[in-house]
């Protein structure tokens, strides 16, 4: 399985306060999440605000795309809500 984070399109904040960033397996696009939970407890997210949000994201980038990684190779690359207990 080969798995990718490309940069063209950029995270994004959603309505219930979760990033919601992309990833590219085997050829499909998918998008995944990570709470904002998980943002405030590891990456330093100060508050829900959408910057806060996405500078604790990038902050955090390498590490929530290994985690990410790890799920998506073991649940045959479906789409994955990263929480606290996940770091």
């Amino acid at each position: 399985m080969e798995i990718n984070f490309p940069n063209a399109v950029m995270p994004k904040v959603t309505a219930l306060g979760t990033v919601s960033f992309q990833a590219h397996i085997d050829g499909e696009y998918l998008w995944c999440e990570i709470s904002v939970e998980a943002l405030r407890v590891h990456f330093g997210a100060g508050s829900m605000d959408g910057d806060e949000l996405l500078n604790a994201f990038h902050r955090g980038r390498e590490s929530i795309e290994q985690v990410a990684r790890r799920y998506l190779e073991s649940n045959g690359g479906r789409a994955v809500l990263l929480m606290v207990v996940d770091f």
